[in-house]
């Protein structure tokens, strides 16, 4: 019985450690101004090259031939904007053991074929990919109402992207750049008219910092 005790909380203690490190490794980025380098690529930025608290972040939409506009597609109408910026601040330089976090405080979209407003900005977080000098983005919290002229009047929908919902990978270099490609934010209830989801489509590029590469840890 002393045996199988022993054995279950050395199997509990490895679970734990197990937990411990995966969580670690899998909340480490920092934002570098150089490419990081290291054993696997990107893992180091060098010392004094980490972006740090406080630093602005500024990106604005940049059209290309797959993604012409700024685009939130439904089962209902298309929403499509030709201008959107995204602006805040790094919450914290990040490290080992720290994702590295950007706050919000400005998101547009202008000239769009519907009313958009931004209710909530929300907080980008940005988790470095392995061996390179990119990072996967996710948002809490972004809230955005749309109303469009339809043949049934005017129809206003909310979507919320809600807590850590992935929306794309941010592209180190100089400049960095930062592609959206997320079709699951969720609708508010709304409309019934409006698509219970919808996918976002858009290409910004980041003039501040610049340049920015994504890097493990400092």
């Amino acid at each position: 019985m002393r045996y199988v005790k022993m054995l279950g909380l050395a199997a509990i203690a490895a679970a734990a450690l197990m937990a411990f490190v995966g969580a670690s490794t899998a909340s480490a980025t920092v934002l570098c101004k150089t490419p990081g380098t290291g054993e696997t690529t990107g893992t180091t930025c060098a010392p004094g090259w980490a972006y740090e608290a406080g630093q602005t972040f500024h990106a604005v939409f940049e059209p290309t031939e797959a993604v012409p506009k700024a685009k939130l597609t439904t089962s209902f109408k298309n929403i499509e904007c030709s201008k959107s910026t995204v602006h805040g601040h790094l919450e914290n330089e990040g490290s080992a053991t720290e994702t590295v976090k950007v706050e919000i405080t400005t998101l547009t979209f202008e000239e769009c074929n519907c009313e958009v407003k931004v209710v909530h900005p929300g907080t980008l977080t940005i988790h470095w990919i392995p061996d390179t000098h990119n990072g996967t983005v996710t948002v809490d919290e972004a809230e955005v109402t749309a109303t469009c002229s339809t043949i049934f009047g005017n129809v206003h929908c909310i979507y919320n992207t809600g807590a850590g919902i992935s929306i794309g990978d941010l592209t180190g270099g100089n400049p960095a750049t930062m592609d959206i490609e997320e079709n699951n934010i969720p609708r508010l209830t709304t409309n019934s008219l409006c698509a219970e989801k919808a996918k976002w489509d858009a290409h910004y590029e980041v003039t501040e910092p610049k340049p920015l590469y994504v890097t493990d840890h400092t």
